[in-house]
């Protein structure tokens, strides 16, 4: 019988877990025998996602759904036979709003991509004033721009759509997707598909409505827009590790070096673990941690890696007795502009998003803290966090009770920011892994910072692995 070909996995989060995953099935569809080692440097798998049980609550410290329209996690759970458990949101209260002028305005119907697909919700919405509802509607006469270079969000969506939507429509919601600022993201990193439209159509807004004219509908029901699983989203984690067969996971390990040797690598780690040699290597962990662990031994991929930031941000979950609630929590939530913040980005009313989150007894508000430009210190104290929180839900939503519970996590450089260079940076990455065989990234630093991006491009760092996994077999 052939040794097995020996590949290590560095970071446990959905992105390695899932890498496993798909690399075991390549493997054993093909009929070679593997043996995976995954390094965790935390006490858990999961990553960002983190769902955790108190006062027969369910709160997620991480990301809390992802989208169906992206389909790599729906096909994931499908696989893993939980698609049943796939819960949407609550439809009945399916609204958002943003926080501009001391009070709350309702997010206009239709919107796909910060783009409005319902004209007549815009010009009714409280939001923009004429002249900004008009300067949007002006998308439809403006010439698109031409060239292929890149541009910031910002320049973007303001060319297109004007300063007034884009401050009080996109900005707060690309905050809450990203924690950046918009001056520096880049538009082909983050959202190319709107430059697409605007090429081809010429206005974002008739693209827009093109592009829903030709999609094929379903006779079936169609998915939610948002999914999450049952049990919280620590069931996909859950369920992925229990399928994992040839994988074995280190947790607490830290992985201290890695180095190229003939055409294989050797690792080592702070917990003396005996590596021995791996036929290949995937790094799903942040770019800075990989970059960390490559250090000397590929020293310009290494210094690629470290230019891609990250911020610091916080979540709060906190929950307060119904019967001395007074907010009719009617929505999902809502989200604040930065020219509007004191510290609070965004918050989502979980126990009105989500179902079976939280007893009818309580209510339960999860708060997001931090951005680029407003990162989280780590010299702050969790209760000048909850007081931060506290002191926002009061102002904008009259608040004043007191909570019976909380629970803050903290997510250190947690938020990849795909800012302007970002996809040069990742061309210049691809071109030093190409002197490295047998080393691949993947993970949120790179090509989406979503769970249905990190499953996709885990599924084609594995599929890439097999291939050179495969026709080194065969040499």
């Amino acid at each position: 019988m052939n040794e097995p070909l020996k590949v290590a996995i560095v970071g446990g989060g959905i992105s390695g877990l899932s890498a496993a995953y798909f690399l075991e099935r390549a493997t054993d569809e093909a009929g070679l025998p593997i043996q995976i080692d995954l390094f965790e440097s935390s006490s858990r798998t999961g990553g960002k996602i983190q769902t955790v049980r108190q006062d027969d609550l369910v709160l997620e410290l991480g990301a809390e759904s992802f989208l169906s329209r992206k389909t790599a996690a729906l096909k994931l759970c499908q696989a893993l036979g939980i698609d049943g458990d796939l819960r949407g949101t609550r439809q009945e209260n399916r609204k958002t709003f943003v926080w501009h002028h001391d009070r709350l305005h309702q997010l206009p119907k239709g919107l796909s991509g910060f783009v409005p697909g319902n004209m007549n919700s815009l010009f009714s919405t409280s939001l923009l004033s004429l002249p900004g509802k008009c300067r949007v509607a002006a998308d439809y006469l403006l010439p698109a721009k031409k060239g292929s270079e890149d541009e910031s969000l910002a320049n973007f969506m303001t060319r297109r759509l004007g300063k007034q939507a884009y401050q009080r429509l996109v900005q707060p919601l690309l905050c809450g997707i990203y924690a950046g600022d918009g001056d520096h993201l880049s538009l082909q990193a983050t959202y190319p598909e709107l430059r697409q439209l605007e090429r081809d159509s010429g206005s974002l807004i008739r693209g827009l409505k093109r592009r829903q004219k030709s999609s094929v509908k379903s006779t079936e029901n169609p998915l939610p827009p948002f999914l999450t699983l049952k049990t919280g989203m620590s069931q996909l984690v859950e369920a992925t590790e229990k399928a994992l067969t040839a994988t074995k996971i280190h947790l607490n390990t830290k992985v201290k070096r890695c180095e190229g040797i003939k055409k294989q690598w050797s690792l080592q780690t702070d917990s003396g673990f005996d590596s021995n040699l791996y036929d290949a290597v995937l790094f799903t962990c942040p770019a800075f941690a990989a970059a960390q662990v490559l250090g000397s031994s590929a020293t310009g991929l290494s210094n690629e890696l470290a230019s891609i930031q990250h911020v610091s941000t916080a979540t709060v979950n906190i929950w307060y007795d119904a019967e001395v609630f007074s907010h009719p929590l009617q929505g999902y939530g809502f989200v604040i502009p930065s020219s509007q913040q004191r510290g609070l980005t965004a918050v989502t009313w979980t126990s009105s998003k989500h179902h079976d989150r939280a007893p009818e007894d309580l209510r339960l508000i999860r708060g997001y803290v931090g951005r680029a430009g407003a990162e989280i210190s780590e010299s702050v104290t969790d209760q000048e966090l909850l007081e931060t929180v506290r002191a926002e839900l009061k102002r904008t939503m009259g608040v004043a009770d007191q909570p019976r519970g909380y629970r803050i996590q903290r997510w250190v450089k947690g938020s990849p920011q795909y800012t302007m260079g970002h996809c040069d940076t990742l061309k210049k990455i691809d071109e030093s892994l190409n002197r490295f065989p047998g080393l691949y990234l993947s993970g949120a630093s790179y090509r989406g910072v979503g769970i249905p991006d990190c499953i996709r491009e885990a599924g084609n760092a594995a599929k890439s692995m097999f291939e050179y996994l495969k026709e080194s077999t065969q040499s």
